[in-house]
């Protein structure tokens, strides 16, 4: 609003000051609220941009504590990888527990290393919470109506551990569930593998196996939304195929045929962590599960067939 001053004389010649108060009008508000809305719109996407940036890149980050936390744990252990999950003891009986709990410790005990962002419902970090027993319900999974300590159900030998949801999952598409009829001669590469020990088929693999460390996954954006039909086959806390169990070491894995909402996380994306640290934002369908190269298999040549003897490194 603005004011002017002006001199008009009274009937007797001498001049009086009158105040003309004078501000916007219609048309002026109208602009500028058209404006301010301009502005708005211009700007809210890019804040909305930036915040996606920023989770995928901290998602990206916690991938790359993940597989640090890996490494140390090959240190400490005779260059053998940790399995993806293992059966540990609790009290008289065992419990088996993910690899999160086996991490747990070279983390530095920080669940939040376990999740991603981006992922808005199942959290690692939030222990097991109501949505992960309507998932673990929906997956045929225990529940229970005893909710004490339920907020700290991360990082510890627990039935319900495995049910905890979250945003990362570990590599696990070439595994084995029951004896196939070639159990003896198929190859099992799945990259953390499990312990025959432990009654599981794969068997534990040393980084040493690994041929090519730059182009085998070792964990990825997992999970997804409260949505099952989404999410597919994949259980919450490892990438697997949906395959059957005499199939599920054949070539062919492509998370988005398997309607695998995890790897469309981040704009159709989703963040890779190799085993050699490095992290890389990909599409599902560019990662390969063929004769030529297997980014899912220690031997990337393992769907090769078995009459070549030998494999050579592609140029």
């Amino acid at each position: 609003m603005t004011g002017s001053t002006t001199c008009s004389h009274a009937q007797n010649g001498s001049p009086t000051a009158r105040v003309i108060q004078s501000g916007f009008t219609l048309v002026e508000l109208l602009v500028v609220v058209s404006i301010i809305t301009l502005l708005i719109s211009i700007l809210l996407p890019s804040v909305g941009k930036a915040r996606k940036s920023a989770q995928r890149v901290v998602c990206a980050s916690n991938q790359r504590q993940i597989a640090a936390a890996v490494a140390s744990y090959i240190a400490s252990n005779d260059d053998w990888m940790n399995p993806v999950e293992d059966w540990w003891p609790l009290g008289d009986g065992r419990v088996e527990v993910t690899f999160r709990v086996i991490l747990f410790p070279y983390v530095g005990s920080v669940p939040q290393i376990f999740d991603c962002p981006s992922e808005r419902v199942y959290k690692y970090a939030d222990g097991f919470s109501n949505a992960d027993e309507r998932r673990a319900i929906a997956l045929g999974g225990p529940s229970t109506a005893d909710r004490e300590n339920w907020d700290r159900l991360f990082g510890i030998v627990h039935p319900l551990e495995r049910w905890n949801f979250g945003g990362i999952g570990i590599a696990g598409v070439h595994w084995f569930r029951k004896n196939p009829p070639d159990l003896l001669t198929r190859k099992k590469t799945m990259p953390f593998g499990r312990a025959v020990e432990s009654g599981y088929y794969e068997g534990l693999k040393k980084y040493a196996e690994i041929k090519a460390p730059t182009r085998l996954i070792w964990f990825g954006d997992g999970a997804g939304d409260d949505t099952l039909a989404k999410w597919g086959s994949d259980n919450g806390w490892w990438i697997r195929s949906p395959a059957s169990d005499y199939s599920q070491g054949d070539p062919g894995f492509n998370r988005v045929l398997q309607n695998d909402y995890g790897c469309r996380r981040h704009s159709n994306k989703a963040n890779y962590v190799f085993a050699d640290g490095h992290v890389e934002l990909l599409d599902a369908n560019r990662i390969p599960c063929n004769e030529d190269q297997c980014w899912w298999s220690i031997l990337p040549y393992v769907h090769r067939p078995r009459t070549v003897a030998v494999w050579k490194e592609p140029l």
